[in-house]
C-alpha cells in the first residue's frame, strides 16, 4: 500500500499545531504550590511553615518570640476578637489558611494573633527566598497592609 503526500493536509496539521502552541502559551500563569512551601521568617520574628493542610496549603506558627512570663508551649491566643478562641495556644496555629491559587500568587485568608484579627490575604512570591504578605480588611474603605517573610534558613 503506497501512500502520498498531500499539501492540504501537512498545511492542515501545522495550522492545528500553531494553533495548539498559540492556546499553551496563553493559559494564566499558575501558582508554583511547592515554591510557597517551607519555612518563612516573619517581621517579629516568628517562623510560619507552609505546607499542605489537607487538601490546600496553609501556614502555621512553628516557633515565635514569647510575650514576657510566657513560654512558646504555653502562649494562648489571648488578643482573638473571638472570646471562645481565646484560650487556644499560639504554637501550631493556622495563620494563613484557606488558600488557593490566584494566577502566580496564592489567595485566602491571614490571621494576626497579635491584634486577634482576621483578613482577606494575597501571598505573592517577590523572590526564590521573599514572599509578601498583603492582608486587606474592609471598615468604611479597604484598608491593606503588606510585610515581607524571608525564607528560614
Amino acid at each position: 500500500m503506497k501512500t502520498s503526500f498531500k499539501p492540504e493536509r501537512a498545511t492542515s496539521l501545522l495550522r492545528a499545531a500553531i494553533a495548539m502552541s498559540l492556546l499553551i502559551g496563553a493559559a494564566p500563569a499558575r501558582a508554583d504550590l511547592d515554591a510557597f512551601a517551607g519555612d518563612w521568617i516573619t517581621p517579629a520574628g516568628a517562623t510560619v511553615r507552609i505546607s499542605s493542610c489537607g487538601e490546600t496549603p496553609c501556614g502555621r506558627i512553628v516557633n515565635f518570640v514569647p510575650p514576657p512570663g510566657y513560654s512558646v508551649e504555653n502562649t494562648r491566643d489571648l488578643n482573638n476578637q473571638d472570646t471562645s478562641k481565646r484560650n487556644r495556644k499560639v504554637l501550631g496555629l493556622a495563620v494563613l489558611y484557606e488558600l488557593r491559587e490566584a494566577g502566580r500568587d496564592l489567595q485566602g485568608r491571614v490571621y494576626d494573633p497579635r491584634r486577634g484579627f482576621s483578613a482577606d490575604a494575597t501571598v505573592t512570591r517577590s523572590s526564590s527566598d521573599r514572599l509578601t504578605i498583603k492582608g486587606c480588611v474592609r471598615v468604611i474603605f479597604k484598608m491593606c497592609e503588606k510585610e515581607t517573610w524571608r525564607r528560614a534558613r
